[in-house]
């Protein structure tokens, strides 16, 4: 083969296809990715010999006043004019080439390696690739996603479509084609193309270092009310469980939940339990703090609710709060570890200072008192910032009851926005008020808020927030 002992493989598809996506989840698998076009850019910008040949194809309008490429006017000139785009892959493409060789040659040993790039086609396949993977996807979809982008008009978006290749031109001939769209999973496509490849082994042992991993997630749904116009409950309900479950969600710490929204999702997911009580009388009035958790995964050993209130154990409201708060609370066993371990779920009143400091005391009190030295998780909307009182409360180092924001100690770091409320129209900068918390030994190696759309539209007020854990 023309790369050696290295398989070179070529990923492509037109924009707006989810190339970049796929190229992220075979990076998470290991898999080095040769970024061509972001390494083209950086050539059209620094190297003398293209800059050269550019300018002599173009003219001096190829570059602005400060050196660099100019992307906008070059790509105007190849709106106005296809065949141009030819001529320029003839210049920038062999100084590609060579960066892609000197990159494999020093890349880290894995199964294979990918060469990412947006023009590639079964008939113009360079050599030294060895084959291809085409990313097709459907135009409707394609065309949502650049706008949303881009910020382009539709018409803007057909002129960059219009002048690249067609998308039978991507994947007919190609060895493999994963069809990325919201009627298809990619995952499978991706494990097949993997194990095809040679990643077997890698699989098998990112299958093994994940035994013991929880995907816990805290999730204000939002309550159900008439008010909210076209984000009332009915119209997203169905977004809301497809979060969940698109997100692998093992246990969800939910906040806002009246009873019959609770049922939505007891009906959709039928793998899941749950357990909680409305806040107004201990039954189902009011909006519960419910916890779901997965059967196949946990068996539920107790639970419990108390009240955020001085005489806890009994409905009612404490301190200036506004409403009536709760913290519902399990003990859990995973079945293939046979480990014990503990959620805490709750909400913060949105109105009462005194109520949200002593809120934190008494947290901090019983999941000390009911916990002990256990493993345990606390989900939830605070309604309090990092710097906020409450927080300090909880994550206080001087207090030997202190919880630990998942966030900091994540292995992998935060991925996502940092804030937390969207008010169903965007990131509300400075409000990052929903949080995972953990104590006694439990670990973390992910961290995310999620910020899905559909239409343009949020499933909830707020970004659910997720932590993957492993239990000591």
């Amino acid at each position: 083969m023309p790369t050696g002992l290295k398989t070179f493989i070529g990923i492509t598809g037109g924009i707006g296809s989810g190339k970049s996506m796929i190229c992220r989840i075979f990076s998470m698998l290991g898999i080095p990715v040769f970024e061509a076009d972001l390494v083209a850019r950086n050539i059209c910008d620094t190297d003398p010999e293209v800059k050269a040949a550019i300018t002599e194809e173009f003219g001096q309008q190829a570059y602005l006043a400060d050196g660099k490429y100019n992307r906008e006017g070059i790509k105007k000139i190849l709106q106005k004019y296809p065949q141009d785009i030819k001529v320029l892959n003839q210049i920038i493409h062999p100084a590609v080439r060579k960066a892609a060789a000197d990159w494999l040659e020093n890349a880290p040993i894995a199964p294979f390696y990918l060469y990412e790039s947006a023009l590639i086609t079964p008939r113009n396949k360079p050599e030294h690739l060895d084959q291809l993977i085409a990313v097709s996807c459907p135009l409707e979809e394609r065309i949502s996603y650049i706008q949303k982008r881009n910020q382009m008009s539709y018409m803007q978006t057909m002129q960059i479509i219009d002048i690249q290749p067609k998308p039978e031109s991507y994947t007919k001939g190609a060895e493999f084609v994963i069809e990325n769209s919201q009627k298809k999973r990619v995952w499978p496509q991706i494990e097949h193309i993997y194990r095809s490849l040679g990643g077997v082994m890698l699989l098998l042992l990112i299958s093994l270092s994940s035994f013991g991993q929880i995907k816990t997630m805290t999730f204000n749904i939002r309550l159900d009310t008439d008010s909210d116009g076209q984000d009332q409950w009915k119209y997203r309900a169905k977004h809301c469980v497809e979060l969940i479950k698109y997100h692998d969600a093992d246990i969800i710490g939910m906040q806002e939940a009246f009873i019959n929204q609770i049922k939505d999702f007891a009906k959709e997911m039928p793998e899941y339990k749950w357990f909680g009580k409305g806040r107004d009388d201990g039954k189902e009035e009011g909006e519960f703090s419910p916890l779901f958790y997965n059967t196949r995964k946990f068996k539920l050993i107790k639970e419990s609710t108390f009240w955020l209130s001085d005489s806890c154990e009994k409905v009612g409201f404490g301190w200036d709060a506004a409403c009536r708060r709760v913290v519902t609370w399990g003990q859990f066993q995973e079945l293939k570890s046979g480990k014990k371990f503990y959620v805490f779920n709750t909400h913060f009143d949105h109105l009462g200072k005194i109520a949200r400091r002593e809120s934190a005391k008494l947290v901090l009190q019983k999941v000390a008192e009911i916990a002990g030295k256990s493993a345990a998780i606390i989900t939830g909307d605070f309604n309090a910032t990092p710097d906020d009182e409450p927080i300090q409360i909880l994550v206080d180092p001087a207090n030997p009851n202190k919880l630990i924001d998942a966030e900091k100690i994540s292995k992998n770091g935060h991925y996502g926005p940092y804030s937390s409320f969207n008010g169903f129209k965007k990131e509300q900068e400075g409000r990052h008020i929903d949080y995972i918390f953990v104590k006694n030994g439990v670990r973390v190696s992910q961290h995310a808020t999620h910020s899905e759309t559909w239409g343009n539209r949020y499933p909830t007020d707020h970004f659910p927030v997720s932590a993957v854990i492993e239990l000591p």
